[in-house]
């Protein structure tokens, strides 16, 4: 027989003398606790239970029945993969103070008529984990006092369409995880007061029309994980409460103009992993107060222009994993409080100038995993807030100069993944990732190109070998500096007389041999051999010279290495 303590106290039981505890410390609590419990008389707990206070949790896996001696006093009073497989006729009647009666992942197979009757002040019953034969409106008569019904994982199948008839106060209802495809059309119609609904992980594929036409009270609708292909014109029309819509991982292809009409107080609105391709233009379009839209995983291919023009208070959008290829200047026009936009996994190849040009909230913005070649200087311009800006695995090859000049918390960039062309038209980046490098995070990025400084950090490149051919059908490279808006200064090595200016960077056609020149010394010289035949820099043997002919648009100047191998000292 296990014991416990009681919340009343007998006449004639005093508790043992005890030093109080004056002094706060870690684990205080449990002086406390220590305290109550010793004051308080002790009273029996059913066999396979323990008792706290007004609480019973039985979880012995011997229990065959609901035990008879719960003590009257108790309000709560959990189950736990028990092995009894029925609940009878007023199985707790003589519990009137229960409050909240859960059966987890118990054997329950069978509920009778009126099983918990008896419980006038019942306010929360969970059935999950169970395997249900049937469920019929007797078996939760005279409940009306209950405020919160789970009946999650239960492998239910069909639902009587009078089974919440007796529920009237009902304000929570729980149908996760079961096997129901369908449902009676007045199933919820006694549901008045109801504010949350789920319906998740169900086989769900078609819903009547006037489903929830009584639920007006409704503030949180669950139909994720389902099969639904389309939302009936009207369905959600009068849910005029609603703050939450969850209809993600379904198989929604289409949404009609009007579906959203009525959700006015909507908030939240999950459209993720379903099949939508196209948007009407007024989808959204009542949802004033909507701050939370996910659109991710569909088959979207463009957005209509003014597809965001009445969401003003939008905070999060969500765009990923579409087949987007370009977005419409203006879509994002109106959504001055976005602070949250992702556009990555699409197949983006441009971006207008003005994309981003409204958004002067946003903070994250994702850009990878698209197909982005270049991006205009101004195209980031406005965003002074952002902090994180991902472009990782896209197609650049070079970023334009001032693109992060207003960026004032930007912290952390994501570069990796693109094809760097590491050239003069790469100096504002180097320059950028070097000045703030002790603030940045994910300066990790190499260059692709060329083939001298394939596989070099970036921003640890000094900006003489920054280098690039000055025009097609010329031969001449020339260095560009952070702040240069034209080509630097030069100094011609053949031309006496001209005035010496302040650098010149020669190279030969292929990049592979770079003289950099400042003033009247030349101080840094980069060879890059190839074994490959027929390139202007094949591999040198010992005890041979190779000669270059290295021009710039300063002049050319004509550079003679020789490798001799030396006789070992002894």
């Amino acid at each position: 027989m296990k014991y416990s303590s009681a919340s009343e106290k007998k006449p004639g039981l005093l508790a043992p003398a005890v030093q109080p505890c004056t002094k706060m410390f870690p684990g205080a609590w449990l002086c406390w606790a220590s305290l109550l419990l010793l004051a308080r008389p002790i009273q029996p707990c059913p066999m396979g239970c323990d008792c706290f206070d007004r609480k019973v949790f039985c979880s012995d896996q011997q229990l065959a029945t609901i035990p008879l001696d719960i003590p009257s006093h108790v309000t709560d009073i959990v189950f736990v993969e028990t092995a009894f497989t029925t609940v009878g006729t007023r199985a707790f009647s003589s519990n009137s103070n229960l409050t909240k009666v859960v059966f987890l992942n118990t054997l329950v197979r069978h509920l009778e008529p009126d099983a918990f009757g008896g419980l006038p002040r019942l306010e929360d019953l969970d059935l999950t984990g169970s395997s249900f034969f049937n469920l019929s409106a007797d078996i939760f008569s005279n409940l009306s006092s209950l405020g919160k019904l789970t009946l999650d994982f239960d492998r239910l199948m069909a639902l009587p369409e009078d089974l919440f008839r007796h529920m009237d106060n009902l304000e929570s209802l729980q149908l996760q995880g079961n096997q129901l495809q369908t449902l009676p059309g007045r199933l919820f119609q006694p549901l008045r007061y109801l504010r949350t609904l789920n319906l998740e992980q169900n086989l769900l594929n078609k819903l009547p029309k006037g489903l929830f036409q009584s639920l007006t009270s409704l503030q949180i609708l669950r139909l994720s994980n389902n099969m639904l292909t389309s939302l009936p014109e009207g369905l959600l029309a009068n849910l005029g409460s609603l703050q939450e819509l969850f209809l993600d991982s379904n198989a929604i292809e289409e949404l009609s103009p009007q579906v959203f009409s009525q959700l006015l107080s909507l908030e939240k609105l999950w459209l993720q992993r379903n099949s939508i391709s196209h948007l009407p233009n007024s989808v959204f379009s009542s949802l004033c107060n909507l701050t939370f839209l996910n659109l991710q995983d569909n088959v979207l291919r463009t957005l209509p222009a003014d597809l965001f023009t009445h969401n003003l208070g939008l905070f999060h959008l969500s765009l990923s994993y579409n087949q987007l290829e370009t977005i419409t200047e203006g879509t994002f026009a109106n959504l001055s409080q976005l602070v949250f936009l992702t556009l990555s996994h699409n197949a983006i190849t441009h971006l207008p100038m003005n994309a981003f040009r409204d958004l002067k909230q946003l903070v994250k913005l994702f850009l990878n995993s698209n197909n982005l070649t270049a991006l205009h200087s101004a195209l980031f311009q406005n965003l002074s807030r952002l902090e994180l800006l991902n472009l990782s695995k896209n197609q650049l090859t070079m970023l334009p100069e001032g693109i992060f000049d207003t960026n004032y918390n930007l912290f952390n960039l994501v570069l990796s993944g693109n094809p760097w062309q590491c050239d003069c038209h790469l100096a504002y980046l180097t320059s950028w990732l070097r000045l703030y490098n002790d603030r940045i995070l994910n300066t990790h990025t190499y260059c692709a190109g060329p083939a001298y400084l394939e596989g070099q950090l970036v921003f640890i490149l000094k900006q003489e070998q920054l280098v690039c051919p000055i025009s097609p059908g010329h031969l001449g490279f020339l260095a560009l500096g952070m702040d240069d808006r034209e080509p630097v200064g030069s100094w011609d090595l053949s031309v006496e007389g001209r005035a010496i200016r302040s650098q010149c960077t020669y190279s030969n056609r292929e990049g592979t041999v770079v003289l950099a020149c400042k003033e009247a010394q030349c101080h840094w010289l980069s060879i890059w051999l190839s074994s490959r035949q027929g390139s202007d820099s094949p591999a040198m043997a010992y005890n041979s010279s190779q000669e270059w002919e290295l021009r710039s648009s300063c002049g050319s100047v004509r550079v003679i290495v020789s490798i001799e191998a030396l006789a070992a000292k002894p």
